[in-house]
């Protein structure tokens, strides 16, 4: 439940629900739905909580109605039906037949309101609607209560005093790859991406090396540089980064220790750090440029030092730095070293 902060996720309730069909058919609106089965609910909201990959564009029809709604400008259930109209517009093609949720969700503070529009696959919606009416739209209810897999595509808002935020919470199932949008999705949102796969891996990367870091009395010989690189590699080559596979990473790069009291540290670790990066919930494919094999450089200095190292050790053991007076800096950070001198003639140890 990465997209809501710890309080609100802890004082977290439905306070309005709507549910209206996402056919080929002309859109119908429905009225407001009573609040049912709020718990279960509520679980299949957090579940479609990732951070933020995405924002708002200067231009967005969807936020504006939510800010209208959020306001009471425009009467809830009148807003949920513009906002499904407006997904039943985009909504066409091949895509498939199912429900389109609109919750507003309230907390412990009364200046925030979220909201969660959820787009639902469920084939014998428009049947029940037809057949049933209101018990219908129960049954669509208690459906999506018993098949979170159902869930295609959702976005979750929070709008501060009337304003939404910039960054909301989006999950599309559809697209490929994640987090990637479908078209349609991004045209009825009106979003652009606001982290890049470059920089979820960066971030990715951040958190793996305090992960080890704090954990550096737990670590093989070599310490935290060769750990890195162990985990670096577990990223390297899987195709989707998720918590998960970040927390097998960081567990392999620490030697694969099976001390429970460690594996648990080093999985509270990733989970604190992964949320402190906005990760939580995210996946995305790793970025080759960020995660590129470690090579062996050679600098050579105008004053006849040679260094040589693996690039893996940047930033770690060997850190540069350019000074302000135009000069270069390299820093060296070992445990232990050892040391040879060499004929000048001959260049043999001695």
């Amino acid at each position: 439940m990465s997209f809501f902060t710890d309080a609100e996720a802890s004082s977290l309730r439905i306070a309005r629900i709507s549910l209206h069909i996402v056919s080929d058919d002309e859109f119908r609106p429905e009225p407001e739905l009573a609040i049912e089965h709020d718990d279960f609910l509520l679980d299949r909201i957090r579940d479609v909580a990732p951070a933020s990959v995405y924002r708002f564009d200067d231009v967005s029809a969807a936020r504006d109605t939510i800010e209208a709604i959020a306001t009471r400008k425009v009467g809830f259930e009148e807003g949920a039906q513009t906002l499904a109209r407006e997904f039943c517009r985009f909504h066409q093609g091949n895509t498939r037949d199912g429900a389109f949720f609109v919750f507003e969700l309230g907390t412990d503070d009364e200046s925030v309101r979220l909201y969660a529009l959820m787009k639902y696959d469920y084939g014998q919606a428009l049947e029940l609607i037809e057949r049933e009416g209101a018990a219908g739209l129960r049954r669509i209810v208690e459906a999506f209560i018993d098949d979170k897999s159902a869930i295609q595509k959702s976005a979750l808002v929070r709008v501060v005093n009337g304003s939404a935020e910039a960054s909301i919470s989006t999950r599309d199932r559809m697209g490929r790859p994640a987090p990637q949008l479908t078209d349609y999705f991004i045209r009825y949102l009106q979003v652009v991406r606001d982290r890049t796969d470059s920089e979820l891996t960066t971030a990715v990367k951040d958190v793996v090396r305090a992960a080890l870091e704090d954990h550096r009395e737990h670590l093989p010989s070599g310490g935290v540089a060769p750990a890195v690189s162990r985990a670096l590699e577990v990223l390297r080559n899987t195709e989707t980064i998720t918590e998960d596979v970040v927390n097998h990473a960081v567990w392999m790069g620490a030697g694969q220790p099976a001390d429970d009291q460690v594996c648990d540290s080093l999985k509270k670790s990733v989970g604190r750090l992964v949320k402190r990066k906005r990760l939580a919930g995210v996946a995305f494919p790793p970025d080759g440029t960020q995660l590129a094999r470690p090579i062996t450089r050679l600098v050579r200095t105008e004053e006849g030092v040679t260094i040589q190292y693996n690039t893996g050790l940047e930033g770690q053991a060997v850190r540069k730095t350019e000074l302000s007076d135009g000069e270069t800096q390299f820093i060296i950070t070992t445990r232990k070293y050892t040391d040879a001198v060499l004929s000048e003639s001959s260049g043999r140890r001695r």
